[in-house]
């Protein structure tokens, strides 16, 4: 495998860390993955949850708190329907605690057995005759379009809460739908359905403090030569939600613009004695009422006493980080905006609890690993962890690590990705998506035992019936492929069940390097999933066979679709006339991005809490931010083994790396031993940091990825 190390000019390094307090490693590696805008900078350095986006963004997100608190108050029965993966499953768990917390109970439904995602007609009549009037969709719902309709017929009001694209920017007719790829509705496109029910969770939690619907102005005005300007920003649920800014110069139309701004509203300055001559002046000597910001704010802030906006501007973490957060008056804002939530943070507590399962969903469904994504799982790994202020587990999670030997220790990413979100997703995979749910939801203990091994039992059958059916259709990939120039596989069986088809696909992809399809056939319907390499689009994919699918959703990198069983063979002839009309071209070979190279003197130097330091410090790692990897010179082999049952296909190392021996795995290396990889050879070493729970809870071991003798 060909690896590079990208060249990076020392003198940004070194800016980089002058400016963010880093380390010349941790500097360098941000700087070799292009990672040193200051936007981008902030999701690695921060975990304040004042960095994430306030959820009344997006638009509908005010509709949908007033329509549940509205069931609540009237005692309306209401129906969850979730999806059957690891995302759905986790978002139907948050919205039932979101529901329960305002005096709900609500029922909820996912796929089972060979169901389709999304809404169900039959579903949606039987419960509109139980007098279910509000139906809440989570990682589904946005192209549900005649399921929708028909819902509103029967009487029952819709909420989406979804995160698949839109098709065609057509929307179904919902009473509010949040979506992040909605255009323009909210400014990080990247969250996954539980995120955006998170988003929902801290909405509705907001709305059962003062702060919820309240809405102030703030006004600071200041001279210019002869001129005085006035500004104000309007907020509303600790939002912006106006500015405007008006010269004194300009005449009685702006003084009426501005009284027509604030009108009915509190107002709040900072350092009264200052502001009000310039009111006054503002207004012809009119008396206006308005409130003294900067006693709350040093009583709340002691080192902000006395201290101007234009000093608490400079040191203020937001604006280093965003500069379209600078400015007085914004400023006076964001310290606001502080003030108000610290007063009721402690109403947040059960929002903080539900983030582990934010990240569990974020890391199965894949979602990009920047913006605020990296603060809800860096969040929600502390709360797995127990290291936040709460100091609890969830109880279906302790019990999940209890299984996979992950309960002592520290939990990162990678046992989080590897290990606990198959297990989430191989009860829907197995069509049995509610033994995920009910454990989750479940409060007696016994049964939250219970029901985690039947979700280690349903794991083990997945796994089984993915080995057999992968020795099935592997020998048939390769003439797809082949019939597709290469370019594609298409696979169709009946054998196969709807909730294997996506990790056949994902498995079908990343050996064979080319986009894959796997199709479940049942009686005179279908249902498929499509995983893409980098070089081509799911949905466009899925856009182009539009005329052919019943229905179809996804990313794009990954896809499922419904269609009749007697357009499979048209599918794959449009497909091929599609490929040859595209500029879709097998992916080259993966090439190796080294991060930085340590030498063994480095590694001396930062001794293991350094190492382990500097890999916790860039946590979390997955989708959009790989794991750290890095490159050693001169490193002795002392032991090489051959493992792996049956096929004796990895390596097991021992090797110097510093001053001490580590042990080391290579996956599927097998093809190295005796000439690159021989006992006392010296390599040079392409490697990852991984945890060895064999070894104790917090041990290490390299993972070789690869290595070339040194010359």
């Amino acid at each position: 495998m060909k690896w590079v190390k990208p060249p990076i000019e020392g003198d940004k390094v070194r800016a980089l860390a002058a400016s963010y307090n880093l380390d010349l490693l941790t500097a360098s590696i941000l700087t070799r993955r292009d990672m040193t805008a200051p936007d981008q900078i902030a999701f690695f350095l921060e975990e304040d949850e004042r960095f994430l986006h306030n959820p009344f963004i997006f638009p509908d997100m005010e509709k949908a708190v007033e329509r549940v608190l509205a069931a609540a108050e009237e005692g309306e029965k209401v129906l969850i329907c979730g999806d059957k993966d690891a995302d759905g499953i986790t978002s139907t768990v948050l919205m039932v605690e979101t529901l329960r917390m305002i005096g709900l109970d609500p029922q909820w439904r996912v796929p089972l057995g060979d169901e389709d995602y999304g809404l169900n007609p039959q579903v949606l009549a039987e419960k509109a005759a139980e007098d279910v009037t509000l139906v809440i969709t989570v990682d589904c719902g946005i192209t549900d379009f005649s399921e929708i309709k028909l819902a509103v017929e029967l009487g029952m009001d819709v909420l989406i809460f979804d995160h698949h694209m839109p098709r065609e920017d057509e929307l179904p007719d919902a009473a509010a739908i949040i979506n992040p790829k909605i255009a323009d509705s909210y400014p990080f496109t990247g969250l996954c359905a539980v995120a955006v029910v998170s988003k929902f969770q801290w909405a509705l939690t907001l709305a059962g403090t003062d702060m919820w619907g309240a809405e102030y102005c703030l006004i600071l005005t200041r001279r210019e030569g002869e001129d005085i300007i006035l500004e104000a920003v309007r907020m509303r649920n600790l939002l912006e939600a106006g500015r405007i800014s008006v010269s004194a110069a300009a005449g009685e139309a702006d003084r009426t613009r501005f009284l027509q701004f604030i009108e009915g509203h509190p107002l709040y300055t900072y350092r009264i004695d200052e502001q009000i001559p310039l009111i006054s002046d503002f207004f012809g000597g009119a008396d206006v009422h308005v409130t003294d910001t900067a006693p709350d704010i040093a009583a709340a802030f002691p080192a902000f006493r006395g201290r101007s906006l234009e000093e608490l501007e400079s040191g203020s973490r937001l604006a280093r980080y965003f500069p379209e957060n600078s400015g007085a008056l914004t400023t006076l804002r964001n310290l606001m905006v502080t003030l108000h939530y610290r007063t009721i943070s402690g109403a947040f507590d059960s929002w903080r609890r539900g983030l582990d399962l934010v990240a569990l969903g974020t890391l199965a469904d894949l979602m990009p690993l920047k913006d605020e994504n990296r603060i809800m799982v860096r969040m929600g790994l502390n709360r797995l962890n127990v290291s936040d202020s709460l100091n609890e587990r969830r109880a279906a999670l302790r019990e999940l690590l209890i299984r996979q030997r992950l309960h002592e220790g520290r939990i990162g990413t990678t046992e989080m990705a590897w290990q606990l979100c198959p297990l989430i997703n191989a009860s829907g995979r197995m069509g049995r998506a509610d033994v995920g749910v009910r454990l989750f939801l479940e409060s007696d203990q016994a049964c939250i035992a219970s029901l985690a091994d039947e979700l280690v039992n349903l794991n083990k059958k997945r796994r089984a019936l993915g080995e057999k059916l992968w020795d099935k259709i592997r020998p048939r990939a390769y003439e797809s492929m082949e019939e597709l120039g290469g370019r594609m596989i298409i696979l169709a069986d009946e054998e196969v069940p709807r909730g294997i088809t996506g990790i056949l696909a994902t498995r079908l992809q990343k050996t064979m390097e080319a986009a894959a399809v796997v199709i479940s056939i049942k009686g005179d319907g279908a249902s498929g999933s499509i995983r893409c390499d980098s070089g081509m689009n799911a949905l466009e994919w899925l856009e182009a066979m539009g005329s052919l699918l019943d229905d179809f959703g996804g990313h794009p990198q990954a896809g499922g679709f419904r269609i009749p069983g007697n357009k499979i063979g048209e599918l794959t002839r449009l497909t091929h006339k599609w490929l040859d009309g595209s500029s879709h071209a097998p992916v080259e070979s993966e090439t190796l991005t080294v991060d930085a190279e340590l030498s063994h003197e480095e590694i001396v130097r930062l001794g293991p809490d350094g190492l382990e330091s500097l890999l916790e410090r860039l946590e979390p790692y997955g989708e959009g931010f790989r794991p750290l990897t890095f490159l050693t010179r001169s490193v002795k082999i002392f032991q090489a083994d051959l493992v792996g049952k049956p096929k004796n296909n990895h390596l097991k190392l021992l090797v110097s790396l510093g001053s001490n021996r580590w042990p080391a795995l290579w996956w599927d290396g097998a093809e190295r031993y005796g000439t690159v990889i021989r006992k006392d050879a010296e390599v040079d070493l392409i490697y990852r940091v991984d945890r060895d729970r064999w070894r104790g809870a917090d041990a290490r071991r390299l993972t070789v990825l690869e290595a070339s003798l040194c010359s």
